[in-house]
Order: structure tokens, then C-alpha cells, then sequence
């Protein structure tokens, strides 16, 4: 049996319909491209001062004044002063450009990292998103970068193959992907979703389509992708040293569900295979299994709680940022009102021992100014299941961020 995702079907049975919508669509395009709608722009400026140590072990086991001293002295300074630019114009109903940029300037030892790097810029710039979409009757088509968020956990989301989780965000935000989408409503509670990537070559292309409704209070979804096998380095350009870059992707053919509903708590989950393929035919005796559930429960709209789990099951290609065969995930926030908050989660692998955490702090001082203090802890890697994290030093740092929106 083979699969016809090669890159003469990839060409017949998406660009050609693609570029037929456009040129049939191309009064309509030169009609709202003449309509000066103009810019709205927002401002966000922060700065990040980290103190950090790389055996945070040591901090902890101090028994004198004089050791605490020269333990800190051993750790290092590193921050990043941040301007984030975002831009929308134009219209939903018609058409818009939506653009987010981060220009990042270094300082420490991360100024030492990039200097390293022998990059002729003094700072970072990172184009979170930048995309145009055209809204029409039947089809509304987006082109750029921006985040395709499939997946309904707060972190764990194996359908969520085009926009990887950024675990250095304390709101576990998630990166941008460059792709072509085209969103085909079908009823006001139904719709299909298609997908491609843009900066990958065909053969190796990440596509196709998830079709979803709401049912009984319940949202359903259903989906199938080809991962021609750039999926890890789609994810790796994003995540960073972070990422999975050390355990590549085979090609496979990715499919499932997923869902959330109420059942006095939150309840959300997701269920995917991936069967790989070489030379183009299926190896369905290889097929890998991914199971992702969750909960999430507040309390007097002051707690709130959230629980997740992922397992990957059998030897096949494995779904996902989180590798390992069991992931655990848990946050507790606390909102005391507007102006003060606090905020934690947990990431916990069972197969290799490797964990990450944060505690923050958060306390608005005025009209969009904001303070947080926050400590943070890892050990190992938290995305790769090659290896043990039982000898790895615990990372630990603390951490002051000041941040004003404009």
C-alpha cells in the first residue's frame, strides 16, 4: 500500500488549488489591498536581571555564612532588556496583516553567548509572527508566520505539531511557524482546517487538515497530517538547545482526536498514532501511540489548579515535544486580585528523572507596569528521553523582571 505524499502530489493537490484561489480571488485581493485601513501598534518594554547557578545542589547544602558567600560567588549575572513591537491593521471581515517583533539586547554572560555566536547585531531579534489573511465568504486564507495552536493542554499537546512550546516563557508560551492555512467554515459551531509549512521543501513538508465541532458543550476534532520529516527541525529552529534536536523524525502519517468538555472540572484530552512510512508505503507493524489527558479546576476565582498527563506508547516514531515514554505536568496559581498574583508549575519526566519549575511573583504597580520576582530549578532535559538525569547538577535561578506596556 503506498501513500501518494511525495512531492508531485504535494504540488497537484495543494499549490495548484492554492494558486487557482488566488487568481480567482485576485479582484477581491486588489479591492481591499486599495481599502488604507492603517496600523494600530502596542509596545511592550521589560527588563530581565538573573542571578544563576549552575549546582544549585551546593546553594542548598550551606551550613555557614562563609559558604553561603563563596557559593554565590561562583554564580553568574545575565538579563535581557526587551522591546516587543506588535502591529494589526485593517479588517477581520476583509483583510489584515498582523505582525509581533522582539528586539532583545543582551547582558552578562548571555551578552558573552551571543558575541560567541560571531553575530554582527549587538542584540537579538526573534519575528514572532508576521502574517496577512484574507477573510471571504466560504474560505479564509492566512500566509506567514504565526502560531497554529491545535492542542488543548497548557503544555502537553502532541497534536500541536507546528508551534513548539517556549519553556524559557513563565506563561509556557508558544513560537511561531511560517505556513499557508486555509479555514473553511461549515456551519457556525463546525469547520475544517488546512495546513502547510512554508520554509520546509515539499518531500519533507508538514500538512493537512483537522476538521472540528461542538457537540452537547463539548469541543470534538478530528485530524491527519503527513510529517515528510521536518517536523524536528520545524520544532528544533524554534525551541532552541531545548529541543529535540538530538533525536530526528521519520516521515509518518500522523492522525487522531481530541476533546474538552466540563465534568465539573475541565476535562481535556487528545489521542494520536503515527504510523511511519519508507519509500513512500506504510509500516503499520512500527505504529507509535500518543495519549495526552488533563484536568483543570478553580476555586472561588482565586485558586486555580491544572493536571496533565502524556504517555507514548510502543517503539514507533514518537508524537510530540516530550519524548519520554511518561510526562507529568502540574500548575497552581493564585490570584489574590488585579494587582497581586502568584504563580507556579512543575514539568516531571518519570523514565529519566527530569524535572523543571518555577515560582513567580507578580505585582502591578500601576496602570499597565508590572513587577515579578520568580526562582526557577532544572534538571536535565526535560524533552528527550536518550538519557538519565540522576547525576545532572540542578540549574537554579532567581530572577527580577520589570515590565511596562504601552
Amino acid at each position: 500500500m503506498f501513500i501518494l505524499m511525495n512531492k508531485r502530489w504535494f504540488l497537484s493537490a495543494v499549490l495548484v488549488p492554492l494558486w487557482l484561489l488566488v487568481l480567482d480571488l485576485s479582484p477581491e485581493l486588489a479591492r481591499l489591498a486599495a481599502q488604507d485601513r492603517g496600523l494600530a501598534w502596542n509596545a511592550t518594554a521589560s527588563t530581565d536581571l538573573v542571578y544563576s547557578l549552575s549546582d544549585g545542589a551546593e546553594f542548598i547544602r550551606t551550613d555557614s555564612w562563609q559558604q553561603f558567600a563563596e557559593t554565590l560567588q561562583g554564580g553568574k549575572y545575565n538579563g535581557l532588556a526587551t522591546l516587543s513591537l506588535g502591529f494589526q491593521g485593517g479588517d477581520r471581515d476583509s483583510a489584515q496583516l498582523v505582525g509581533l517583533v522582539k528586539f532583545a539586547i543582551p547582558y552578562g554572560s548571555a551578552a558573552a553567548l551571543l558575541a560567541q555566536t560571531g553575530s554582527p547585531l549587538a542584540y537579538g531579534l526573534e519575528i514572532a509572527k508576521i502574517y496577512v489573511s484574507f477573510s471571504f465568504p466560504q474560505v479564509d486564507l492566512s500566509l506567514g508566520r504565526m502560531i497554529v495552536n491545535y492542542g488543548k493542554g497548557r503544555l502537553f499537546s502532541p497534536s500541536d505539531l507546528f508551534s513548539a512550546v517556549n519553556l524559557q516563557d513563565q506563561a509556557l508560551g508558544r513560537f511561531g511557524t511560517d505556513v499557508v492555512r486555509l479555514q473553511i467554515p461549515l456551519s457556525d459551531l463546525a469547520g475544517l482546517d488546512l495546513v502547510s509549512t512554508l520554509a520546509l521543501p515539499p518531500e519533507q513538508a508538514v500538512f493537512g487538515g483537522r476538521t472540528f465541532a461542538t457537540l452537547g458543550g463539548w469541543d470534538l476534532s478530528a485530524m491527519l497530517f503527513q510529517n515528510g520529516g521536518g517536523l524536528a527541525g520545524l520544532q528544533n529552529s524554534t525551541a532552541g538547545p531545548a529541543g529535540p534536536s538530538e533525536e530526528p523524525r521519520e516521515p509518518a502519517l500522523i492522525g487522531g482526536f481530541d476533546w474538552k468538555g466540563d465534568l465539573i472540572l475541565g476535562f481535556y484530552g487528545e489521542a494520536l498514532f503515527a504510523i511511519p512510512y519508507a519509500g513512500y508505503r506504510l509500516v503499520p507493524d512500527r505504529t507509535g501511540y500518543s495519549l495526552a489527558l488533563g484536568a483543570d479546576y478553580s476555586i472561588g476565582g482565586t485558586w486555580f489548579c491544572t493536571l496533565e498527563y502524556q504517555g507514548n506508547f510502543e517503539q514507533g516514531p514518537r508524537i510530540g515535544q516530550f519524548r519520554a515514554d511518561t510526562n507529568l505536568f502540574a500548575s497552581l496559581s493564585w490570584k489574590r486580585d488585579e494587582w497581586t498574583s502568584a504563580n507556579s508549575h512543575l514539568i516531571y519526566i518519570v523514565d529519566t528523572t527530569a524535572w523543571q519549575g518555577i515560582l513567580s511573583l507578580q505585582r502591578t504597580l500601576m496602570r499597565r507596569t508590572r513587577v515579578s520576582l520568580y526562582s526557577a530549578a532544572t534538571r536535565g532535559n526535560v524533552r528527550t528521553a536518550a538519557s538519565l538525569a540522576g547525576n545532572t547538577p540542578i540549574g537554579l535561578s532567581f530572577g527580577l523582571t520589570l515590565q511596562a506596556a504601552f
